[in-house]
């Protein structure tokens, strides 16, 4: 049951005649009404569905989903008069509600013993409620509730910083989180302000050492940022050092052999490049990337059929890669491979008709075969709109420059946590 259909099943009472609750700091007020919850399947209130428990039931209720009611305080009393161990109660039946998956119950139980007497720890287990759900709906395939309950997971953490100030279990529980959703400079804030209040001991240690791991991966991020930054500007020699010094201190990571590969390809260090290239295989790395750019090594090293072949398969791993399918049909153009230069202009063609190599390549393969590849049928084009500069070392363009010299390259996911020119070396 969501938060709107328990609150429609609230309904309100005059103080019963009879009704005693009183302690040292709480007397029934006869003015204020009382909530009672109706069972589920009741529509109505007779006398026997109002007790005790279902006023109480009515309160948590109303504390767990509308904490701003006007009368929300006294309801706090009321519950906490009648069962002051009410909170450790209400949170031991949640987690026994969340080990069943009955997310929904055990949401509005951990909130009540939030609301009902706020403090870290029943923050962070509503927090952690959240995150459980936000995994679950992952596992379903429901990327939309996962988003969502993540962001409550977050909210709830940041509330309870506004409640309880600079509090060490709230500031490390969200900094985990921030580190577990990959946000590490919020992470890291949120560990800075931890080390300067927490007290020494075994969480602390562990929390040192997750700021370590944080800040070296921050680090990591922006040599590798820089690496590639340094190709764009075609400073391959730098590039290859910022490169270096991340695979230095992540030597199984392969994004580092990636960029230092494309920057020694783009030195004309072929071979060392293709090393560093057939590296990222051997990690486990497959993307159109490394195989377009091992092809453009060999090519430049004379192995045609193998350039070919990589460039298959890059084919394989990104069909819609229109500088794979481009770069393809021009060696089996050259090659007078017809039947392959043709497929491969076909899905170029469908891909980006208005692109000028593509067109280029089909009136060079008409030429050459006298036949006439037709108008294309749909009824939808797909572009890539986005445009940068050309590249003065264009590999595949430096054997066709009678077709075309002013390519201007489109910009493709590297798969490294960046763009590149893929390529600056296309048709």
């Amino acid at each position: 049951m969501d938060k709107q259909e328990s609150l429609r099943q609230i309904r309100y009472i005059k103080v019963p005649d009879g009704m005693r609750i009183e302690s040292d700091t709480f007397r029934l007020d006869s003015n204020v009404m009382l909530p009672v919850l109706l069972q589920p399947g009741q529509n109505k209130l007779t006398a026997d569905s109002v007790s005790l428990e279902s006023i109480v039931s009515g309160m948590l209720t109303l504390i767990a989903y509308d904490e701003k009611h006007r009368d929300c305080s006294y309801y706090k009393d009321f519950v906490l008069t009648v069962d002051p161990m009410l909170p450790d109660k209400l949170t031991k039946a949640a987690i026994a509600k969340e080990e069943q998956k009955d997310y929904d119950f055990s949401e509005e139980l951990f909130l009540a013993a939030y609301h009902l007497m706020p403090e870290s720890a029943s923050c962070i287990n509503l927090a952690t409620l959240y995150s459980y759900r936000a995994v679950y709906e992952r596992d379903n395939g429901d990327e939309e509730k996962e988003d969502e309950y993540l962001i409550r997971a977050k909210q709830t953490l940041k509330d309870g910083l506004s409640r309880f100030g600079e509090d060490a279990d709230v500031l490390s529980e969200i900094a985990s989180f921030e580190a577990f959703t990959g946000n590490l400079e919020e992470a890291k804030d949120y560990l800075d302000r931890y080390m300067s209040i927490a007290g020494e001991g075994e969480k602390k240690q562990e929390m040192k050492k997750l700021l370590a791991r944080i800040d070296l991966q921050l680090e990591n991020d922006e040599e590798i940022k820089e690496a590639y930054d340094f190709i764009m500007l075609n400073e391959n020699d730098k590039a290859i050092a910022a490169a270096t010094s991340f695979i230095s201190k992540n030597p199984e990571v392969w994004n580092g052999y990636f960029l230092r590969g494309w920057a020694l390809r783009k030195a004309q260090r072929y071979e060392e490049a293709k090393d560093d290239l057939l590296k990222c295989l051997k990690l486990g790395e497959r993307s159109a990337d490394i195989y377009n750019e091992l092809s453009l090594a060999e090519l430049e090293t004379g192995d045609r059929e193998l350039a070919k072949t990589y460039l298959e398969t890059a084919a394989d791993l990104d069909p819609d890669n229109l500088t794979v399918t481009s770069n393809l049909a021009y060696l089996y153009l050259r090659d007078s491979q017809f039947d392959e230069a043709r497929e491969y202009l076909e899905k170029s063609r469908y891909l980006s008709g208005d692109d000028s190599i593509v067109k280029n390549l089909i009136e060079e393969y008409e030429k050459m075969t006298g036949e006439k590849i037709g108008t294309l049928i749909h009824e939808e084009i797909v572009h890539n709109d986005t445009e940068k500069e050309d590249d003065d070392d264009d590999a595949y363009a430096a054997e066709i420059a009678e077709i075309e010299k002013d390519r201007i390259p489109e910009e493709h996911e590297c798969h490294c946590g960046h763009h590149h020119h893929h390529h600056e070396e296309e048709l």
